[in-house]
């Protein structure tokens, strides 16, 4: 895996941490669980080497169970659904390596 994309995923846990939104970030082994995720997607799809799109679909799916919502996210949605909208956004605000 390319650097850049291990940083890329890095980037995307550290502003689970510092969201205002969730009390509680991904875990390093969280991040490991996405690592090894992406590389999977990748061999699914035929490849030996990783993108940033083997990323972004799984970033909820592997954190959202990892991630607690503060109180200060206020929403009608149920938690699980506040904490996926709140790590769509981070995937959303964090630049993509080219």
């Amino acid at each position: 895996m390319d650097e850049s994309l291990i940083t890329y995923m890095l980037n995307i846990v550290v502003k689970t941490r510092e969201s205002e939104y969730l009390s509680l970030g991904v875990s390093p082994r969280g991040s490991q669980m996405l690592y090894r995720a992406a590389q999977a997607m990748a061999f699914l799809e035929g490849r030996d080497y990783c993108t940033p799109e083997d990323f972004k679909p799984l970033v909820v799916s592997v954190f959202a169970h990892r991630a607690v919502v503060s109180s200060l996210y206020t929403s009608t949605l149920k938690k699980s659904e506040q904490a996926e909208q709140v790590l769509r956004e981070i995937v959303e605000s964090v630049p993509v390596p080219v």
